[in-house]
């Protein structure tokens, strides 16, 4: 049973995100409305995927997500709003949220992002994602973030860099997958190989890392 925390200023998005979550699987544990609360409850019942509101009274959402990883790193968070705005995503991932969606998501999606999070993994969507990316590569133009520092490594072989470069242009799996002419699968594969050779998290590092050092849909070698 996977233990679920949520923190949302409004009772009623609580009441109806607990509704959507649970399964059988998936036990929602405590409900919260602001970020202080939500740090007092995981430090009462360390859960296992923390649900945080971006947009709370008192403390909110960002200045919570950078406690919960100082004080608990391992507990994966993902960040939930209604708001698409590029600088509260940049805000989430740069404090190491492990997920970023829109409040329409699907209960099932909901519920499979929460599962992803809790394996390992990170979730954010492809349109999301490309908002991350443009606003990363906005901030590297005005060298607000350092660009081109990073070698790469002999071993990244020729599939490998064109799956980086199609990641960084925000490409899904199955994108990339049609692109290339590969099975999902195989590109997860790459895709496994490609973060231990770079030593990076998740594919959202990826696309970062080749933002940030100007392959994102650069085909040249």
């Amino acid at each position: 049973m996977i233990k679920v925390l949520i923190a949302d200023d409004q009772e009623l998005i609580r009441d109806s995100l607990k509704i959507m979550i649970q399964d059988g699987t998936i036990e929602v544990t405590a409900t919260v409305c602001d970020g202080l609360e939500a740090l007092e409850e995981i430090s009462r019942r360390k859960p296992d995927v923390v649900l945080l509101d971006i947009r709370m009274g008192g403390m909110d959402g960002i200045a919570c997500l950078k406690r919960i990883k100082d004080r608990w790193s391992e507990i994966p968070v993902i960040m939930l709003t209604t708001f698409d705005d590029e600088a509260y995503i940049f805000d989430s991932l740069r404090y190491g949220a492990n997920g970023y969606l829109l409040k329409d998501i699907s209960p099932k999606d909901l519920r499979e992002a929460i599962k992803t999070v809790f394996k390992g993994g990170s979730l954010i969507t492809p349109e999301v994602m490309k908002k991350v990316l443009r606003l990363f590569s906005e901030l590297a133009k005005m060298n607000v973030v350092q660009r081109g520092t990073a070698s790469i490594p002999e071993t990244i072989q020729k599939n490998e860099m064109r799956i980086i470069r199609l990641i960084g242009t925000g490409l899904a799996n199955k994108e990339i997958a049609g692109e290339l002419g590969f099975s999902e699968g195989t590109v997860r594969n790459y895709i496994s190989a490609i973060l231990q050779k770079l030593d990076l998290r998740d594919r959202t590092q990826i696309a970062i890392f080749a933002v940030q050092n100007g392959l994102a849909g650069n085909e040249s070698e």
